[in-house]
């Protein structure tokens, strides 16, 4: 009982509390024992919260750009060994750097690249997935500046076609490398971007470590484009696609083609090189081959741990910089290292418009790829730093272009390219020394107006002295077949006898292998002809031999060539109108021979023309303004022959003007 009773009590009391806790906590009452009779208590507001105003945003360091937007921030220099106490202005420093650009404008940008001019001696040793325009490989000294690009071409759309969107229109990469005695700050003199048309301003630095310009673009034209985005093919002298044409994860196979698509250039025994991207290799080539194999880079390498399995000693070139030359006429159809179409034409590409068939020259290889790309069926980059011939071309960097279309001859059913690039190779304006030169000579005149000196360059060496910056002198006609180291005699001997006073030394003679003469033989009321006569005064035959003639006042006058074949150029381009004859032999007459005991190979030509469609020619305009020779600029002369009858006339004139001075001065 006593039990129970005690358990009420505390059952009482604890409902006493919470009731006490409720109403405490809903604020009727505070906590302890209730107020009886009183008022309830008036709530008090709580403080309003203070209203503060959002912090303005930071001015930005420079306007917004009309174009592209090219910042440079350097990140990190580091002093490296060996450290260089004594000599403090030689001391290397590691440096790293941010390169951001970014697309501003209305346009797309198609194949940029970025233009960086440094100060400190700096040598580049890394720039994440870019790569030097010229080719070379990392690590280089790029103290005169470089320039780097995408390969294969990078493409920066425009934010009016991706709704702004960073990933499409910016692109971001770290630069690192090392420099001489900037302990502080690395920055370059100057950044750009090289695309055509853009004008990039004066690049201002911002607190020694950020360096931007703006690029303003050449137009506002809006450009929106495909999900899968293809350059536009480009012309050029020469051009290659390299097409592939099959793709497996550690391998593909490519088609390459070598187009001659100059008006008037025939490229002979042409060799072609590149710089792998990615450290891929040859096993296998059909149609062409490489001029060494460089095993070594396979067996010591990555290639020796990636294919254990392969053999990489029958590997075709492990080169990084492969060279592949044309294989011989005979191997056209030899399965084991021909059977391409276009291939195996010993090095000559003719220009399109002479013969369209032997304008190309293909070859299939067969490319091994090396981690991490060998496990991406996709993952294909084209070879960089494109070299074709002697020199005398520059070749681009590859573009992406839609694939190659190829149809079956014999089903109704068309393939394509897997991926292609293309690569276009034009002449550069240095050029190699000219291998001809043109005389010019008139059946009114007894002299020839020769070769200029030294058309095709002097020998640093000259035995016996001559004077190479002195005019040629003129020739007699008959010396024109005289070697021209034996012309000195008759050169005297003509001088002498029209009472010219020969220069001490002489003039430097031509140096040229081929000379060509062009001689006009008639000219009469409704037309003229002229003689083209090539002489060979070199040791080397040239088959199937071609002119290009150039004569824009008396083209169109042309009627026919006789011992030669000569046509009409094709147009060259669009608009300007052909203005060119091309000279080719005719059977029995194609090959110029070599020189042989001191007589030159000699073939020759008369030309007729009429002077119906050309009533108001002059004189002047039957000589030619330029000749090419197989596709070579040939030197042309000083001058024209000068008619007999004018300069007779006008002596006579000098004369009769000397005797009335005479006779006035008599008089007074």
């Amino acid at each position: 009982m006593v039990a129970m009773g005690g358990c009420k009590v505390g059952v009482g009391v604890l409902l006493i509390v919470l009731f006490v806790m409720v109403v405490s906590v809903d604020g009727q009452a505070p906590i302890g024992p209730p107020v009886v009779g009183g008022p309830a208590p008036t709530p008090v507001p709580a403080p309003a919260p203070l209203d503060f105003a959002p912090a303005p945003e930071p001015a930005p360091l420079w306007p917004p750009c009309d174009g592209v937007d090219v910042v440079y921030q350097n990140t990190l220099v580091e002093k490296i060994y060996p450290f260089l106490n004594d000599t403090p202005w030689l001391q290397p420093y590691k440096f790293s750097s941010i390169v951001t650009v970014t697309n501003m404008g209305y346009s797309t940008v198609e194949g940029w690249a970025i233009g960086m001019n440094f100060s400190n001696n700096e040598i580049l040793v890394a720039a994440d997935d870019m790569h030097l325009e010229d080719g070379r490989l990392m690590p280089v000294d790029v103290s005169n500046g470089t320039i780097l690009t995408q390969v294969p071409a990078g493409i920066l759309k425009n934010a009016i076609e991706t709704a702004g969107d960073f990933g499409q229109i910016r692109k971001t990469f770290v630069i690192t490398g090392t420099e001489f005695g900037q302990n502080k700050f690395s920055m370059p003199k100057n950044i750009n971007i090289t695309q055509k048309g853009y004008n990039c301003s004066i690049a201002e630095t911002f607190f020694n470590t950020t360096m931007h310009t703006c690029c303003s673009e050449p137009n506002r034209n809006v450009t929106l484009t495909d999900e899968e985005m293809y350059l536009p093919p480009e012309k050029g002298n020469f051009t290659i696609t390299y097409d592939v044409t099959q793709a497996y994860p550690g391998s593909y196979l490519a088609l390459v083609t070598i187009s001659n698509d100059s008006p008037w250039t025939r490229l002979e025994n042409w060799n072609l090189s590149w710089t792998w991207q990615e450290n891929e290799f040859i096993t296998k080539m059909l149609g062409a081959t490489t001029r060494a194999a460089d095993l070594d880079v396979c067996l010591n390498g990555l290639a020796a741990k990636t294919y254990q399995q392969m053999d990489l000693n029958k590997a075709l070139s492990c080169s990084r910089s492969p060279e592949i030359i044309d294989l011989p006429l005979g191997r056209i159809n030899d399965t084991q290292v021909g059977g391409i179409t276009y291939c195996c034409r010993n090095g000559t590409l003719w220009p399109a418009v002479l013969d369209p068939e032997k304008s190309k020259s293909a070859f299939m290889l067969d490319v091994m790829k090396l981690p991490p790309q060998s496990s991406k069926i996709n993952s294909i980059t084209p070879p960089g730093n494109w070299r074709l011939g002697d020199g005398r071309f520059q070749c681009g960097k590859p573009r992406r272009i839609e694939p190659t279309i190829f149809p079956d001859p014999y089903l109704s059913h068309d393939t394509s390219a897997f991926k292609t690039w293309q690569v276009t190779c034009n002449e550069t304006a240095v050029k190699r020394p000219r291998m001809c030169c043109v005389s010019f000579s008139k059946y009114t005149n007894e002299s020839i107006v020769p070769c200029r000196t030294c058309a095709c360059g002097c020998p640093k060496k000259i035995n016996p002295v001559c004077d190479a910056s002195a005019s040629s002198m003129l020739l007699p006609y008959s010396a024109i077949t005289t070697p021209p180291l034996n012309r000195t005699p008759e050169i005297l001997a003509w001088a002498e006898m029209n009472h010219k006073v020969p220069p001490n030394p002489l003039p430097c003679m031509d140096y040229c292998g081929v000379a060509i003469n062009w001689h006009i033989v008639s000219n009469y009321t409704g037309g003229w002809s002229s003689r083209m006569t090539l002489f060979d005064w070199s040791n080397k035959t040239y088959a199937d031999w071609y002119t290009v003639v150039e004569m824009p006042n008396a083209y169109l006058g042309f009627e026919k060539a006789y011992s030669f074949n000569a046509t009409a150029m094709p147009p060259t381009n669009d608009t300007a109108p052909n203005t060119s004859l091309l000279v080719t032999g005719l059977e029995g007459l194609n090959y110029l021979m070599a020189a042989t005991n001191l007589s030159a190979g000699k073939l020759q030509s008369v030309f007729s023309f009429t002077k119906k469609t050309t009533p108001n020619i002059r004189e002047a305009d039957f000589f030619p303004t330029k000749i090419y020779f197989n596709g070579e600029e040939c030197t042309m002369p000083e001058g024209f022959p000068i008619t007999a009858a004018a300069s007779m006339l006008t002596s006579t004139v000098v004369t009769l003007v000397v005797v009335v001075m005479c006779s006035m001065i008599l008089f007074l």
